[in-house]
């Protein structure tokens, strides 16, 4: 396993597109971990959950997720995932 590590501050554009995009592609998408810096951890999962993992990509930009316009700019986020 080599884990990785993304820190994010978000930016405009991420803010308003609600995605973030790694640096590299997980293994496996259902194992990735998020954390808001100053808040809490965040839960995966494909519907009603925090967030959800495609390919590279972190989204919250559907109502599905319940971080859907919750986060802002400037919002830090940290994702951890296998990359192996």
């Amino acid at each position: 396993m080599a884990f990785e590590v993304d820190y994010f501050t978000l930016s405009v554009p991420e803010a308003t597109n609600q995605y973030v995009t790694l640096s590299g592609t997980p293994t496996d998408s259902s194992n990735v971990a998020m954390d808001l810096i100053g808040g809490t951890a965040q839960l995966l999962k494909a519907v009603n959950g925090d967030f959800g993992v495609t390919a590279n990509t972190v989204r919250w930009d559907s109502t599905i997720f319940n971080l859907n316009g919750v986060l802002t700019i400037g919002d830090k986020i940290r994702v951890i995932y296998d990359r192996s």
